[in-house]
């Protein structure tokens, strides 16, 4: 019959014929203190613990079971219990009819089970023990210093009947040694997990990694196979993060560590590295097919996306690869390798893998040098601004001007926009940049007639720096430009992170009197709701439409659909590019407001734009602007023009 009786309780007075049992049993104490000090394997000191005590009572079978987090019963030892009988109960799942140690553990208190034959608590499981001899099984719960049930401690018998007084002894003793035991090595585990272990997404840290790729690469360098190092980063992680919060960031990097776990095999490391960067070693690696196979199943694993609290996010994955011993087998130069071609598949246009190669290396250090020296320029205010006219096509008259950013280097000469913007716009320096073309710009313009305005393009990072408005409304005080000869250009760049906040800035604008433009209209993919959704003054039809206008009809229809559109919405359209007599009719003839390019002319100083409106009553100013013999290239703010 089952009964919890409670085999943990106080000790009683042993007569003096049971001293021997009671000395035995602190024997016991000390030996496993002195095992658990000394950090021997938990599984090693439950093994010695049920010996000695089936050493000191020989009537019985000592059992001793872990509960999981699971709740699930996990063996330790019971070295006289049949093999395949320990084997069915690990993993066996803790309840109310569970046999004698899964009820008490489930119950939190000490369940005897007399005769297994009968009792209904082993209804399910008498057919393990009956045919190995067990009939009699007495279990109590262990017990963590907060309560929480941990273990089991278990005495079968291979014949019916209750405890003895020594088995009453044993249990009250030997569950103190167990709890000691097993929470000692539930510390060792969390303090290890917290040294190896990412908290996040449960996969290697950054410390284990190291460690582990070490490893491998000694294996390399002793002439053994090869290695591959996968540099993993999660494209636009953060507009995530910025947008939808960082619990949802947090499940979408658990969801991106699941997903890079199902891409590998089981001789391959997944670690995180911190924030959305993750690594993997691939080792035992033939060739390179094996290294593009891995990243191929990477790259295609994060085409999908990622349904999160409601939200269904998009985030790719690209990839730099370094292999040991093609690239060597120190740890930190194949990391840096790796690094940097991460660093490539990002300017490559991201969700994509690349191999280190020496031209990488070499990229990269002239980009080094081109940041330090720009850098330099930002702090020497070295840089130059160029005009060039925009306009209006039906009147033939300039009405505005866009500033166009110029670096000439000491050394190299005319540097391009398109290659020093791009730097500008990583390293934050844009911000600064940026401020002083605004004032520039400004200044500038207040010396031409009245009429007409100035155009400055804005980088994203200007928007998400907050001081833009401050910015603006200096410039113009400073200047005594008038807000409406101020004209704005974005891209669609600027909303990605907080389109709200854009949003209110741009309106803010509006009210004063600045236009803002829609630059490089048609690139993107959501042009069309941002015209619904922000005050734009202006859109400019990008000059990849405008080259082709003549020779290609879906160019020109592109263009027509664009005009018509602006038309509707009562937005006036500027088309970039503009290089031919051909082109300038064909816009006319859709009702383009204003155009854009060589055909009215080349950018050019700030004194010579004062000059040529000079000379407008002489002739018409967008012929004067053509003869001017400026630069051909024509790159302004953060952005070709």
């Amino acid at each position: 019959m089952t009964s919890p009786w409670s085999l943990a309780g106080a000790r009683q007075p042993l007569p003096a014929s049971d001293r021997e049992t009671s000395g035995a049993l602190r024997a016991l104490e000390h030996e496993i203190l002195e095992r658990v000090a000394t950090g021997r394997p938990l599984a090693e000191v439950m093994e010695l613990l049920c010996r000695r005590v089936e050493a000191i009572d020989p009537g019985v079978i000592c059992s001793v079971l872990a509960v999981d987090r699971l709740g699930r019963l996990r063996h330790l030892a019971g070295p006289s219990l049949p093999e395949h009988y320990r084997a069915a109960i690990d993993g066996l799942a803790t309840g109310p009819s569970a046999g004698s140690c899964g009820t008490s553990a489930f119950l939190g208190q000490p369940v005897v089970v007399s005769d297994i034959a009968v009792d209904p608590l082993w209804a399910d499981y008498r057919d393990l023990a009956l045919p190995v001899g067990l009939r009699a099984c007495w279990s109590s719960p262990i017990k963590s210093s907060t309560g929480r049930v941990i273990g089991t401690f278990a005495l079968y018998r291979r014949t019916p009947g209750g405890p003895e007084p020594i088995d009453r002894e044993i249990v009250a003793s030997c569950l103190h040694h167990c709890a000691i035991a097993i929470e000692h090595e539930e510390a060792r585990r969390r303090i290890s997990e917290l040294a190896f272990r990412d908290a996040l997404t449960g996969l290697s840290n950054r410390t284990c990694f190291q460690a582990e790729a070490e490893q491998a690469l000694r294996i390399v360098a002793d002439g053994h196979g090869g290695v591959a190092i996968h540099y993993i980063d999660l494209d636009d992680f953060k507009i995530v993060n910025d947008t939808l919060g960082h619990r949802v960031g947090d499940q979408l990097l658990g969801e991106a560590a699941r997903r890079l776990l199902a891409c590998v095999g089981s001789g391959e490391t997944v670690a995180r590295l911190g924030g959305d960067e993750f690594a993997i070693i691939q080792s035992a690696v033939a060739g390179r097919k094996d290294v593009e196979a891995l990243a191929a199943r990477i790259v295609a694993a994060f085409g999908a996306p990622f349904d999160i609290e409601e939200n269904r996010v998009r985030v790719g994955a690209s990839i730099g690869i370094a292999m040991a011993p093609d690239d060597g087998c120190d740890l930190v130069a194949i990391l840096r390798k790796a690094d940097l071609a991460l660093y490539e598949a990002k300017g490559q246009g991201r969700g994509c893998a690349r191999f280190f190669t020496p031209e990488i290396d070499a990229a990269l250090q002239r980009r080094r040098v081109l940041e330090h020296d720009l850098r330099t320029a930002t702090e020497a205010r070295a840089f130059e601004l160029r005009f060039q006219p925009i306009v209006d096509l039906g009147r033939g008259n300039t009405v505005a001007v866009e500033a166009l950013l110029r670096w000439q280097h000491p050394v190299r000469g005319s540097v391009s926009p398109a290659e020093f913007i791009a730097v500008a716009e990583d390293t934050g320096l844009i911000e600064e940049i940026g401020e002083w073309v605004l004032h520039e710009a400004c200044r500038a313009a207040i010396a031409w007639r009245p009429e007409v305005k100035v155009s400055v393009n804005l980088s994203w990072r200007q928007f998400r720096r907050g001081g833009l408005m401050a910015d603006i409304m200096g410039a113009l005080e400073r200047t005594g430009l008038p807000p409406e000869r101020l004209e704005l250009e974005i891209t669609e760049s600027v909303f990605l992170s907080n389109s709200a906040a854009v949003g209110e800035t741009l309106r803010d604008l509006r009210r004063m009197g600045v236009g803002i433009v829609l630059d490089d209209f048609g690139t993107g993919y959501s042009s069309l709701s941002y015209l619904r959704t922000f005050p734009f003054s202006k859109i400019k039809i990008d000059r990849s439409f405008i080259a082709d206008l003549v020779f290609r009809p879906d160019c020109a229809a592109i263009v027509r659909a664009v005009i018509a559109l602006a038309r509707d919405l009562g937005i006036r359209t500027t088309a970039e590019g503009v290089e031919t007599e051909e082109q300038l009719d064909l816009l006319r003839e859709e009702g383009c407001i204003e155009g854009q390019g060589y055909l009215f002319g080349r950018p050019m100083t700030a004194a010579d734009v004062t000059t040529l409106f000079g000379l407008a009553s002489q002739q018409p100013v967008a012929r004067a602007f053509a003869a001017n013999d400026g630069p051909r290239l024509a790159l302004g703010g953060a952005r070709a023009s």
